[in-house]
């Protein structure tokens, strides 16, 4: 997203895919994710990308949910389960960037703990085959693993726990504390 709240290419071919796969579905909610994290937009990237959606598409805006609290694909999952958990969810389709699929799905299955199905597909990108994208995802997974080893994905309190304690975006070590 750029300074002045325009979604890149990327997270248009994105918002484009959710709406290709909410239209062929029967989905009650189309929900966006993500925050604030440009100090030059204060806008979160989850109303920008509504915002898009209800643009760019005939879907009904009251269908379309954003959860401005994620500050990466960990966040991402976990507000996603709250919210499933409130609106009574049974299936959950996540759409993110084709060299992220993999990743994604292993976080969302993590943290999910077979509450319902997770299935996640990737917009096309150029980074698929990106040697420095293929190490970062890497790197991600490890710290992952490392950072949620504890934790009882059964119990969402615990996934919270380590969430708030022991993951940088949130525990107040690099952004505010949850």
């Amino acid at each position: 997203m750029s300074e002045k709240c325009v979604l890149g290419v990327e997270s248009v071919d994105r918002a484009k895919l959710a709406i290709d796969i909410f239209k062929a579905g029967n989905f009650r909610f189309l929900v966006t994710i993500g925050w604030a994290y440009r100090s030059d937009c204060d806008i979160p990237i989850s109303d920008v990308v509504r915002d898009y959606i209800i643009q760019n598409s005939d879907i009904d805006s009251a269908s379309i949910i954003s959860l401005p609290d994620a500050r990466d694909t960990i966040g991402d999952a976990y507000f996603c389960l709250q919210f499933s958990q409130l609106k009574n969810v049974k299936e959950l389709f996540v759409v993110t960037s084709d060299y992220h699929v993999r990743r994604t799905k292993m976080i969302f299955q993590k943290l999910f703990d077979s509450r319902l199905n997770v299935e996640v597909t990737g917009a096309k990108t150029d980074l698929i085959n990106d040697s420095s994208i293929i190490a970062h995802e890497a790197q991600s997974v490890d710290a992952f693993n490392k950072t949620f080893s504890n934790t009882d994905f059964s119990e969402i309190s615990s996934i919270y726990e380590t969430l708030s304690m022991h993951h940088p975006f949130y525990n107040g070590e690099i952004y505010p504390k949850i």
